[in-house]
């Protein structure tokens, strides 16, 4: 039972609420969606995916399932809350998902793309972290630069993937550290994909998607020991020449505000910095 309210019930979705949580899901009111790679019904029965329930009826969800071990995102949150509610009935969910989070041992993060969302974050123990910014290529291909003749640029094929998890896992900061499952996603949605290898081993990779007006650059990963040696630039100018042999002279791509690596890489490739940025919380315990 929540406190104050003994009809309501906080309670972890089974199987059988998939039919309910897709309903609810697409009349809610208020929802909050996280940018990533799975259809919100595969987190159902991976807690935390927590149902507030009033007379048997759906009036929340919330889904932040570590992802990958020690990381959770807040997936979803979902309600039919308004004005003094909203934040008695956040608040309950929060509570509830917390006590998964510590257990697991790990630590809870979400991005904000609405107010109503960013102004719950905000009074209820999160703080801000950093921003995701947009980044947008229109066409123009870079000059190419030096690259070691020890460096093989390829497709990346299904059974790179083990040692492409090895490479993000070192490059990037834990947050965003992409799980083997949710890789291997990606990996399938790709229009397309390439790893950099040197003396057999994959020290660099790329993954991007596309529809027929644009490609986005969804993941690039460089490993550490082979920074600063044009692997990740020239990567991404394949993908240019890629997308430009087929028609395709726009592009996009993501980046931390705080990643000052990477925005130099991405604006000495062509790419444009966009007025859209994110911001990124992270949950006080």
């Amino acid at each position: 039972m929540t406190p104050g309210n003994s009809q309501a019930v906080i309670r972890q979705a089974e199987n059988r609420d998939v039919h309910r949580v897709i309903n609810y899901i697409d009349h809610a009111p208020l929802i909050h969606r996280n940018l990533d790679w799975r259809p919100l019904i595969e987190w159902v029965e991976k807690p935390p995916f927590l149902l507030r329930m009033v007379n048997d009826t759906i009036t929340a969800i919330l889904s932040c399932a570590p992802d990958p071990p020690g990381v959770a995102w807040i997936h979803c949150y979902a309600t039919n809350s308004f004005e003094g509610k909203l934040e008695e009935t956040w608040s309950e969910m929060l509570h509830a998902a917390v006590q998964y989070i510590k257990a697991a041992n790990s630590s809870l993060y979400a991005i904000a793309m609405h107010d109503w969302f960013t102004d719950l974050l905000l009074h209820s123990g999160f703080q801000r972290l950093q921003s995701i910014v947009s980044l947008t290529w229109h066409g123009v291909i870079p000059p190419q630069l030096p690259l070691s003749s020890r460096v093989l640029i390829r497709p990346m094929e299904l059974t790179d993937l083990d040692q492409v998890a090895m490479v993000d896992g070192e490059a990037f900061s834990k947050q965003w550290v992409i799980s083997s499952e949710s890789l291997k996603r990606v990996y399938y949605q790709a229009e397309h994909t390439s790893v950099a290898e040197v003396e057999g081993q994959i020290v660099a990779y790329e993954i991007s998607t596309a529809d027929h007006f644009a490609f986005h650059l969804t993941r690039l990963a460089v490993l550490p020991t082979h920074a600063r040696a044009n692997i990740g630039y020239s990567l991404v100018r394949d993908v240019f020449d890629y997308f430009s042999n087929r028609g395709i002279h726009q592009g996009t791509v993501n980046t931390q505000d705080d990643n000052h690596a990477s925005l130099s890489l991405y604006q000495k490739l062509g790419y444009e910095l966009t007025h859209d940025n994110f911001p990124v919380y992270r949950y006080g315990y």
